[in-house]
């Protein structure tokens, strides 16, 4: 004989809660072993530091920044969580030493080979100036995004009397702000650090990638790999 109709609802309320319970377990579980690598495995000395770059303590996920594409479109920076972000900040005039920034965010992402497609480039634009045109080839690939400096400078942490200019940020994939290489970085102690992360984390891939948004008239190249 079936339970009473009163009794099967009841179940069935209570399989809801349950369903969701357990999902929360499971992400737990996928989860916690990689931010548990990030923080320890990757980077970590024994003095607790990192060996070049500051750890961002306590983590920072990306807020909702009110950033806009080259022509005008809102974007959400949180789209991209999964990837592996290297971020700066410039006006658009991009000087020497901005395009000095640019410059080693391509050799990063040209050193990751195989893992390029984990990677993304990120420039906030400081203002609404036109860009410097003779940026877009050798930049091209790096997402630039207009953004509001003073939400930059509430988020990104900076050095007393350091500008948003000459710094780089890495956000892990959970979207966590992770790591900071301070103005006057040397680029190859931080391309070591990002490579040991890249290595460490290959075994973890996004299930999707969101397309990385391609700048007006900038070509992009196809990546060097496919997310699964």
């Amino acid at each position: 004989m079936s339970p009473p109709l009163q009794l099967r609802q009841g179940q069935g309320r209570g399989r809801g809660p349950r369903l969701r319970i357990a999902l929360t377990l499971l992400a737990v579980v996928v989860l916690i072993p990689l931010a548990a690598t990030l923080y320890v495995g990757l980077v970590q000395h024994p003095g607790r530091k990192p060996p070049y770059g500051e750890l961002v303590q306590p983590q920072r996920p990306v807020p909702a920044l009110h950033l806009r594409t080259l022509d005008g479109h809102p974007f959400d920076l949180r789209s991209l969580n999964g990837y592996w972000l290297m971020l700066v900040a410039a006006p658009a005039a991009c000087d020497p030493a901005c395009q000095q920034l640019l410059y080693d965010m391509r050799q990063f992402y040209m050193a990751a080979g195989n893992d390029q497609y984990r990677v993304a480039r990120v420039w906030l634009i400081t203002d609404d100036a036109a860009v410097n045109p003779g940026v877009f080839a050798p930049a091209a690939g790096t997402v630039m995004l207009r953004a509001d400096p003073a939400e930059l400078r509430r988020w990104l942490p900076l050095a007393r009397g350091e500008s948003l200019q000459g710094p780089m940020w890495l956000v892990d994939p959970l979207g966590n702000l992770m790591l900071r290489f301070a103005s006057g970085f040397d680029p190859a102690r931080a391309l070591g650090v990002f490579n040991k992360l890249l290595y460490n984390t290959q075994s973890w891939k996004a299930r999707r990638l969101q397309p990385l948004p391609q700048s007006p008239g900038v070509a992009v190249a196809a990546p060097a790999g496919k997310s699964s």
